[in-house]
C-alpha cells in the first residue's frame, strides 16, 4: 500500500482511492488509460444532508472529486518517477 498525503487528501495508491480527512469523503478510481476516473465510494450522510440543501450543492460534489482526482493522478505519477530511479 503505497499512500500519499497532499493536504486534505490521502491517496491510496494500493486501493485506488483518495480520502478526505476533513470531510471524510472517499473518492474511488478507475484507470481509463489515460486518465483517472474518480466516483464517490462513500461520503457522510450529514455531508451529503448538508451539500444538499444549498444551491450549489452538486457543484461543491463535483469540485470535491475533481481535487481527489488531481491529487491521486499527481501521486500516481510521482510513484512512478520514484520507481524508475
Amino acid at each position: 500500500m503505497i499512500t500519499i498525503t497532499n493536504g486534505e487528501w490521502i491517496a491510496d495508491l494500493g486501493a485506488m482511492t483518495c480520502r478526505n480527512i476533513n470531510t471524510k469523503m472517499v473518492v474511488e478510481f478507475e484507470n481509463k488509460g489515460k486518465y483517472f476516473s474518480g466516483k464517490i465510494k462513500d461520503m457522510p450522510i450529514e455531508l451529503f444532508s448538508q451539500w444538499a440543501k444549498l444551491k450549489h450543492g452538486e457543484r461543491l460534489i463535483q469540485k470535491a472529486v475533481m481535487e481527489a482526482e488531481e491529487v491521486y493522478t499527481r501521486a500516481f505519477f510521482e510513484s512512478k518517477i520514484e520507481a524508475d530511479k
